[in-house]
């Protein structure tokens, strides 16, 4: 092993400690407020509990007889495997996602490196290391840790086979791509995004050889996705791909009482309707509102759009000083910088339009749903790459007049 090799090995073993130590340090010290704020704010995380230790007892991924699809398959399945494995006490899981957010900061290094540089890339991995976003869903029983972890792999793994078209660098793509979206079903809006991209440019530049890939790592993927929804057309003897939850989310969003975030106003008609049809239902209502009054439902879009982008915490859970303050000093910067970092890449943004894909999809899917700066928290390490070459350019701008 050469010298700059071992560096490099050195540099990401201490990128992997420091962000575990910082990990596990927090749900220790934090444990009481971290079960507190769980079982009051974030309720959810019983969903995926619940459909975890239903499966561990062979009642299926359920989390019950009548909610049979809701929630997407493949975060209650990592539980399981966790619980199954070392138990379901509160350390196992939590030990397990720091691990995984720990090597998020790893592949933030060959992301950022593959893009643009090493010097980019070891920026941009501490600070992904030390932002408080990070560190603070890995204390709790959401889909965020693994997501984040599982999208920047496939974001890597496009870029990979970008470069290098061969087969298997796009079955393993697709196959990623297609566990991404069994962990998060939002990351279809970008599949939809990148294929609309991919048509125009065509159009314009004849690029036949980006569909031929795209069309292969889409092949994998909807084989990734399959054997879900042949199990969800078993249970329902209708074609569910994935969950039954965007008619809630899209009424929890733009129904008549909403402000754009969670609501708990639900229409008295659905409590006698079936999974499926409560989902139809509360779809076709939540449009029948929007067109009954398109004025709202334009400015419930711009209302949504700013609690994705909120410097703050939007929820009044969150409104302590403290936890405005550790928003508003993490994030601005990043915005900033990261803005900054976007037009100094500005003659070679080709290289990062699934980055700004990824900003553009993730935004479009809070604006039309519910807006939240925690559906924000997946796209962030790509906002902190651009930030890290900022901080960069700054540096080396800085140590060249120094030298003068």
């Amino acid at each position: 092993m050469d010298n700059f090799k071992k560096k490099e090995l050195m540099f990401l073993i201490f990128i992997f400690c420091f962000a575990f130590a910082l990990r596990v340090s927090y749900c220790f010290f934090f444990k009481e407020n971290i079960l507190h704020i769980q079982t009051h704010i974030f309720g959810d995380t019983q969903d995926y509990i619940q459909i975890a230790n239903n499966f561990l007892s062979g009642k299926g991924l359920i989390s019950s007889p009548d909610r049979i699809a809701y929630r997407p398959p493949l975060y209650p399945l990592f539980l399981s495997g966790v619980y199954y494995l070392f138990g379901n006490g509160y350390w196992p899981i939590r030990i397990i996602q720091s691990i995984l957010d720990a090597l998020t900061c790893v592949m933030v290094y060959f992301l950022g490196r593959m893009v643009l540089n090493k010097q980019t890339g070891e920026i941009a991995s501490f600070i992904c290391v030390i932002y408080p976003f990070f560190i603070f869903f890995t204390g709790f029983e959401l889909t965020e840790t693994l997501f984040i972890f599982l999208l920047l792999t496939t974001i890597y793994l496009f870029q990979r086979t970008k470069k290098n078209p061969n087969c298997r660098n796009m079955i393993i793509t697709g196959i990623s791509l297609g566990m991404s979206i069994l962990c998060h079903p939002s990351l279809t809006m970008f599949v939809f995004v990148l294929l609309i991209t991919l048509a125009i440019s065509a159009l314009w530049r004849g690029w036949e050889n980006r569909f031929k890939i795209i069309g292969i790592v889409l092949t994998v993927t909807i084989l990734t996705i399959l054997p879900w929804s042949v199990r969800n057309f078993y249970h329902f003897k209708k074609f569910v791909p994935l969950t039954t939850m965007s008619g809630r989310t899209f009424w929890e969003g733009n129904n008549p009482y909403s402000s754009g975030g969670p609501c708990q106003y639900w229409p008295e008609e659905i409590q006698n309707l079936s999974e499926v049809e409560s989902d139809k239902y509360l779809t076709k209502t939540t449009i029948k509102v929007i067109k009954e009054d398109p004025t709202r439902f334009l400015k419930l879009l711009v209302i949504k759009f700013t609690h994705f982008w909120n410097v703050k915490p939007n929820y009044e859970g969150f409104s302590s000083p403290l936890y405005n303050l550790i928003s508003i000093f993490s994030y601005i910067p990043i915005m900033v910088t990261s803005i900054w970092g976007m037009f100094l890449t500005k003659k070679i943004w080709r290289s990062f339009l699934i980055f700004y894909l990824l900003f553009i999809s993730f935004t479009f899917t809070s604006m039309i749903f519910v807006g939240s700066i925690r559906y924000r928290t997946p796209i962030m390490p790509f906002m902190i790459i651009f930030s890290a070459y900022t901080l960069k350019w700054i540096y080396n701008k800085t140590f060249s007049l120094a030298k003068k």
